[in-house]
């Protein structure tokens, strides 16, 4: 985001530069936490949500001020001259500035701050990356052309573009690069394969573009003109949305297919439906320019300048909006959010600081049970939930609502189990996360001697409905689901937590919810509302973890766990092919009587342990707030490992996740790293007594995931370990009121 030099104040325009991110968890309600210092006339800002490192561009001062996303210090890079505008590659950690005064951008390594220069046009104005082939497109205001530059060499090369190109946008998916040109009322479109040039005609003076890459529609402001030319990719063709006086800046929300404008003229926010092309008018504050959105939260943060000194959220669900005082005589002029840390960064010009702001939380949602469904199998003859497997260091998405499991495309978030069979050898980790949003640096499981193995996730669906998958080495991939999110209706489910207790444990003496063990091929019913863990009638759906322990070392090929009087469906629950002790979360669906069927391929021993039950919304019920994975523990950087009782708990509140105080129960997912063998890991809330139930188990001493809802009392959560381990905690969303 940025102004041309020469420009007045009152007449800066500022570009929503769409930058792909990676999140941590919401803030209750967005409030300013503090205020940085940067340098003189601060005009342009960025961040890499994996490092967690903002950069922003001061244009009088010609240096760069790094944020620590964690810390908030701060250190400065020396750029050209007038530094007009960022981007930054979060893939190989680079960050490009564009130098409008010296004919070049700087080139900084985000891991040193040492920089090197390339050169480019005359009046380099504004920047973007393709970050799958690492290429960075330069506009060149002066002499109207594009400079090109590979990320690997900083060799370039040039493709034309119309008159004075103004702003520009990747489309990664298409490889083609959009560019806004103001003097000649055009939008050149650069082939990322050939630098070949096609021209499309857009309104009067377009000075901003931004992109949806699953639609592939193109959306150009028109400043002049007081509309937006919509482009479809696959064509060209064009279409005119009309929008408010000046519009300014877009910003596009491929989730939920919305893209807003801001109409610096009219103080307001024109929404557009990506479908339909249908508009929404929302008020913003005076002048509203810059603009960008948190797509795991659903709200869109805009600047409005004028001396007026605020930053407005419009939230995605309804189009309300709240604003927020960044103090008298501010005039904040670029945005930028870190959906991982669910952080807003605001520069501004006339200050120079910026204020960092701890964004809304994400709306509420309830569950909705499904008989147990299998979503994907890679192992089957290729489709879009079939084949191919795979391939090592690549993702790969599902479409969820498109598959035979009759999901809704309403669906927010969904339950699945998650399960891995690797090709050759080890699989280092799994990622699962929703698509369109930038890959977390998290893990769901790890394979590291190649087994068969599963664990439970709870995902929010990405764009289209679709998540993500990433595999660092080969791999199989199976999907199950067993439930999915929907925002609060008839007939939606709230979470009621229990303290863990065991449920069945077929190693005691016989009894319907006990011995004997478990007899390889035949389906076994357990009446849970028997147990003495205090389960209602009403509950529908129950949080349980499953832990197989085999029978005169025997391996256990797949458990299936689904509600009692349905017949068995085709997915799997948790594998055993080493004959070690295996534990896997599930939510199951109550069946005939509130039981539980369980299958199992071969003899074993079954624990289930319980920790909490979804019935219709009550008193003390909870609903689900999804966010975008965040890590809240590495004991290999933050207190070694433990054995025991792990003193410090694990403070969760403090963690850089920004979880609200209003949390009850935690999501997790628990990554026990041993040095040797693990009897057993237990997570529960701190100032609860230790329960008996467990969390995993890794004999074997193998590095071994699963999930865990864990309820929350004062921030803190207590671990236990029968032996000695790393831990890794990561969150992916939170029960609430």
């Amino acid at each position: 985001m940025k102004r041309a030099p020469g420009e007045s104040l009152r007449q800066r325009t500022l570009i929503a530069v769409l930058v792909l991110l990676t999140t941590s968890l919401p803030a209750a309600a967005q409030t300013l936490i503090t205020t940085v210092t940067a340098g003189t006339y601060p005009i342009a800002i960025a961040v890499n949500p994996t490092t967690n490192k903002i950069y922003v561009v001061n244009q009088n001062s010609n240096n760069l001020t790094v944020i620590d996303g964690a810390t908030y210090d701060t250190n400065t890079v020396l750029t050209g001259n007038v530094p007009n505008a960022v981007a930054v590659n979060a893939v190989t950690n680079k960050i490009y500035v564009a130098n409008w005064g010296s004919a070049s951008v700087t080139v900084v390594d985000g891991a040193t701050n040492r920089t090197t220069t390339v050169s480019a046009g005359d009046h380099p104005f504004t920047i973007a990356v393709n970050t799958v082939t690492n290429k960075i497109y330069v506009a060149n205001y002066t002499s109207n052309n594009v400079t090109v530059i590979d990320g690997a060499t900083d060799r370039t090369t040039t493709a034309s573009a119309g008159g004075n190109p103004y702003a520009l946008a990747v489309n990664a998916a298409t490889n083609k690069i959009y560019i806004a040109d103001s003097g000649s009322n055009d939008v050149a479109i650069i082939d990322g394969t050939t630098n070949l040039t096609t021209m499309v005609a857009a309104g009067i003076y377009p000075r901003a573009v931004a992109i949806d890459p699953f639609a592939n529609k193109i959306f150009v402001v028109n400043y002049n003109s007081g509309n937006v030319s919509v482009i479809d990719g696959a064509t060209n063709l064009v279409t005119t949305v009309a929008a408010g006086t000046y519009p300014i800046a877009v910003t596009v929300n491929p989730i939920t297919s919305q893209a807003y404008v801001t109409n610096s003229g009219s103080g307001t926010v024109t929404t557009i439906d990506e479908t339909t092309l249908a508009t929404t008018t929302v008020a913003a504050g005076s002048s509203p320019t810059a603009i960008d959105i948190d797509l795991m939260t659903n709200k869109a943060y805009l600047t409005n300048n004028i001396w007026e000194g605020t930053v407005t959220m419009i939230d995605g669900a309804n189009d309300s909006t709240t604003s927020i005082s960044l103090g008298n005589d501010t005039w904040p002029s670029a945005i930028v959010v870190n959906p991982l840390t669910n952080s807003v960064y605001v520069a501004d010009t006339v200050v120079n600081s910026v204020s960092i702001i701890a964004g809304a939380s994400a709306g509420a949602v309830q569950f909705l049970p499904v008989t147990p469904c299998r979503v994907a199998d890679t192992r089957q003859l290729n489709s879009p939930f079939g084949g191919p497997y795979l391939a090592g260091g690549t993702s790969r998405s599902f479409a969820v609502p498109q598959s035979s499991c009759n999901i809704p495309s309403t669906a927010i978030a969904y339950s699945l189990n998650v399960t891995v069979a690797p090709l050759q050898g080890a699989l280092e980790y799994l990622t699962i996360w929703p698509s369109g949003l930038p890959q977390p640096i998290v893990s769901t499981l790890n394979s590291l001697d190649g087994r068969v193995k599963a664990n439970a996730a709870i995902v929010p669906a990405g764009a289209g409905g679709a998540i993500s998958v990433y595999a660092t080495d080969s791999t199989n991939v199976i999907l199950d689901i067993n439930g999915y999110f929907l925002p609060p209706a008839g007939g939606t489910l709230q979470f009621y937590p229990l303290a863990p207790c065991r449920v069945v444990d077929t190693r005691n003496a016989r009894g319907e919810l006990g011995g004997p063990s478990l007899q390889g091929g035949q389906e076994r019913d357990f009446p849970v509302l028997s147990s003495n863990c205090h389960i209602p009638s009403a509950a529908e759906a129950y949080s349980m973890n499953f832990t197989v322990v085999p029978v005169g070392g025997q391996p256990l090929g797949y458990l299936s766990v689904w509600p009692a009087g349905l017949r068995q469906p085709v997915v799997s629950t948790l594998n055993n092919p080493t004959a070690t002790i295996v534990a896997n979360a599930a939510i199951v669906p109550a069946g005939t009587g509130g039981a539980i069927a369980v299958y199992p391929d071969q003899n074993t021993q079954l624990v289930i342990d319980i920790n909490g039950y979804f019935a219709a919304p009550a008193s003390g019920g909870l609903s689900l707030y999804p966010a975008a994975p965040c890590r809240v523990l590495d004991t290999r950087s933050t207190g070694g490992a433990f054995s025991g009782q792990r003193n410090p708990p694990v403070n969760v509140a403090a963690s850089a996740c920004n979880l609200p105080s209003t949390a009850q129960g935690y999501v997790f997912n628990a990554t026990a790293i041993p040095l040797g063998s693990l009897g057993y890991l237990t997570l529960w809330a701190d100032g609860d007594r230790q329960p008996t139930a467990s969390t995993l188990n890794a004999v074997d001493g193998a590095v071994t995931s699963n999930m865990a809802i864990v309820g929350n009392q004062d921030g803190k959560t207590d671990a236990y370990a029968y032996g000695l381990t790393q831990l890794l905690i990561d969150i992916s969303s939170y029960f609430a009121p």
